[in-house]
C-alpha cells in the first residue's frame, strides 16, 4: 500500500549521525520487487548515507525526470499529493490499513487522475512499466478497500496482470499466505 513515511528518512539519518552511530541499517521492499516507490527509497537512502544534508527535493527530482522521463511531473505529482495526506492531525504507523484516513476517496480519485496522465505522456514501453509500478500500490489499495468495484472496474485484472509481467513474490513480508487473502478477499467480494 501506499507509504508516505520519504519525511522521515533524512531526519532519522541526520540524528543517527549526529549521535555518533557507527552503522546504520536502513530496510525497505526487500522481499520482491513491487514496494511502494522502492526504487526512489533505495535511490533517497543511499544519497542521503553519502551525505545526510543533501537536499531530497533535488535528489527526488534527479530520480523522478531520470526514472520516468516525461511521466516524470506526474509522478511526482501524485508523490507529493500522496505525502501531503500527512499532517498535524494524522498519524503513520507500521500497520497503515485501507481504511486509514489518510486514503479518502477524494485522494484515490485525484490519484487515479495523476496517473492516467503519467501514462498518456510515456515515451515507450519501458516507461510505461514503471509508471504501472509506481501506481501498483495505488491499485492494491483500491482492492483492499473496494473489492467489489476492483473486481467489475478491472483494476484487480490489471493488478495481477502487472503483478505477474514483474514476477513480484509478495505483497507484505508474510509472502504467499498475504497472497492468497488477497486474491480470496477479491475473488469472493459480492
Amino acid at each position: 500500500m501506499p507509504y508516505p513515511n520519504f519525511k522521515v528518512l533524512q531526519p532519522n539519518i541526520q540524528t543517527l549521525r549526529d549521535n555518533s552511530s557507527i552503522g546504520i541499517m536502513e530496510q525497505a521492499a526487500y522481499q520482491s520487487r513491487g514496494g511502494e516507490f522502492a526504487e526512489l527509497r533505495a535511490y533517497l537512502i543511499s544519497k542521503l548515507l553519502w551525505n545526510a544534508d543533501a537536499d531530497v527535493d533535488k535528489v527526488i527530482d534527479d530520480f523522478m525526470y531520470g526514472y520516468y522521463g516525461r511521466s516524470g511531473q506526474y509522478v511526482r505529482e501524485y508523490f507529493d499529493l500522496l505525502h501531503s495526506q500527512i499532517t498535524p492531525k494524522t498519524h503513520i504507523h507500521l500497520g497503515l490499513r485501507p481504511d486509514d484516513k489518510i486514503f479518502s476517496e477524494k485522494f484515490i480519485r485525484e490519484a487515479d487522475k495523476i496517473f492516467d496522465k503519467a501514462e498518456i505522456v510515456t515515451e515507450n514501453n519501458k516507461m510505461k512499466e514503471r509508471v504501472e509500478m509506481a501506481r501498483l500500490p495505488l491499485m492494491y489499495l483500491k482492492c483492499k478497500r473496494d473489492p467489489v468495484n476492483s473486481k467489475y472496474d478491472g483494476t484487480y485484472a490489471r493488478f495481477n496482470k502487472i503483478v505477474e509481467r514483474e514476477g513480484i513474490t509478495h505483497f507484505a513480508e508474510a509472502g504467499q499466505t498475504h497472497i492468497d487473502a488477497f486474491n480470496e478477499q477479491v475473488i469472493n467480494a459480492e
